[in-house]
């Protein structure tokens, strides 16, 4: 196919071009592997569509090796394709009208193989025997300085979700959808505007954190920043939520928790487990705009420990009195950062945060056996509510004492959460979801019969999820 297509095709024209190559390679070997290049394309498209991922993540799985089929007098590795096959493709797709953010887990699914080698034990232990044939080709793991700069790229969670769909994208026995089944979407990137896609342009966060910003979290062990983001940008963030909100419960994906009220016997109150499902969020929570913040009041580099939105829908129940440390001991960790997302406006009526005066680092303060604080200590603490805007951050340490109250109000109280700990204290949270998959589980994943109630000071601490 020509690498350049012919001036004033339309959107359709070169949509059908560009899958008129994946066509071709129908019989065509996949380097190696039990599988066609043909195959490999659609498993890994497959794999992305069926983890609700967007159209941009789900074209550049089906697309990722599309270098391998263009360039017949490029160099080759040996008899396992084609040297520098990524920046081909991602070439080939961009001269074809494709997004930058299309283009960008192309160019990177194999530096991306390279960074995880580096980085996830065992990870090239797991290789095929052809996938690490070609990584010798490929330069090897990463450095560790290369490494750690690849750590802070935004778009590092799209790239290494297309990263995950290529490597499982081996089945020789799959039954997938055809390339029929794309045509649509394609043509719909291809003839899109850029500033209008759902998921590619992640809500822009900078903040300079002033001396008066740093003098605060050192007395208060909490930070308020009053809404930094644009109207678009904030608009983006509430259009992803209610997305989310939307989505189905699903065994082995995204995790929806319910409560029950006094008006709703089962009611959403929070899902954790949604950045692997969508980009634009976790290009977000894992940018560099929260990394630089969290960066300088940790005193270091941070790792993303877990994400939730909690839900205080009208009627909703408070969150008993707290401190988040002691839920985390489990997995070898001390001190945690957690930062608020104000997706509606909070107040008394509907059961904003409220926090106490700070304790010192690493004190732990008297609990019930629930985990929670013991009465008479919360009794004693001064605790003052914290109003909320849209838009509004909030960043807290996992020392100081917080609870909310009830919804008594008509409107609903939705906040992003998201929790992060030192780089030095390791990468957990896969082991977090892993293991509050196994201990207490969504209600779409429960064994009927089992008692789930024994692991909730660690999974469910202080709040109404039933």
């Amino acid at each position: 196919m020509r690498l350049v297509p012919e001036p004033g095709l339309s959107a359709a024209d070169r949509a059908d071009a560009l899958l008129a190559c994946l066509a071709a390679a129908g019989e065509r070997g996949y380097i190696g592997e039990p599988v066609s290049q043909l195959e490999h394309a659609l498993q890994a498209a497959a794999r992305a569509r069926r983890a609700g991922a967007a159209d941009t993540l789900v074209l550049a799985a089906l697309f990722h090796d599309v270098g391998h089929l263009v360039a017949p007098d490029a160099p080759v590795m040996d008899g396992f394709g084609v040297i520098d096959h990524e920046r081909i493709g991602a070439d080939l797709l961009l001269a074809y009208g494709a997004s930058e953010a299309l283009a960008t887990p192309v160019r990177e699914h194999v530096a991306a193989k390279r960074y995880l080698c580096a980085r996830k034990a065992g990870y090239a232990a797991r290789l095929s025997d052809a996938s690490r044939t070609t990584l010798r080709w490929q330069g090897g793991p990463m450095p560790d300085a290369e490494a750690d700069a690849y750590a802070d790229r935004p778009e590092l969670s799209a790239i290494l979700a297309v990263r995950a769909w290529d490597e499982a994208a081996k089945d020789p026995h799959a039954d997938v959808p055809g390339l029929g089944a794309y045509r649509d979407m394609l043509c719909r990137h291809l003839e899109r505007d850029a500033l209008t896609h759902d998921q590619e342009t992640p809500p822009m966060l900078s903040i300079e954190l002033t001396d008066d910003h740093l003098a605060e979290w050192k007395r208060d062990h909490r930070l308020v920043i009053r809404n930094p983001f644009s109207a678009q940008a904030l608009a983006r963030l509430r259009a992803w939520t209610e997305e989310v909100t939307a989505w189905p419960e699903t065994p082995g994906k995204w995790m929806k928790y319910f409560e029950s009220s006094a008006t709703q016997p089962r009611q959403l109150c929070r899902v954790e487990n949604f950045i692997p499902f969508h980009a634009g969020f976790a290009e977000l929570l894992r940018g560099a705009g929260v990394r630089k913040v969290l960066t300088a009041l940790m005193g270091e580099a941070p790792h993303l420990f877990k994400e939730k939105i909690n839900f205080k829908l009208p009627g909703g129940a408070g969150f008993s009195a707290h401190q988040d440390a002691p839920a985390f001991t489990s997995f070898g960790q001390r001190y945690h950062i957690t930062w608020l997302v104000a997706i509606d406006a909070a107040d008394a009526d509907n059961g904003c945060l409220e926090f106490s005066d700070p304790v010192e680092v690493y004190e732990t303060l008297p609990q019930t056996a629930g985990g929670t604080l013991a009465p008479e200590v919360e009794a004693r603490l001064a605790w003052r509510p914290l109003p909320v805007e849209p838009g509004d951050l909030v960043f807290f340490d996992s020392y100081l004492p917080h609870r909310s109250g009830p919804n008594r109000s008509a409107r609903g109280r939705r906040a992003l959460y998201v929790t992060y700990n030192r780089a030095s204290e390791g990468d957990r949270r896969d082991d977090y979801v892993e293991q509050k998959r196994l201990h207490f589980p969504p209600e779409c994943e429960r064994v009927p019969g089992v008692d789930y109630a024994a692991k909730q000071s660690v999974f469910n601490l202080g709040n109404p999820i039933r």
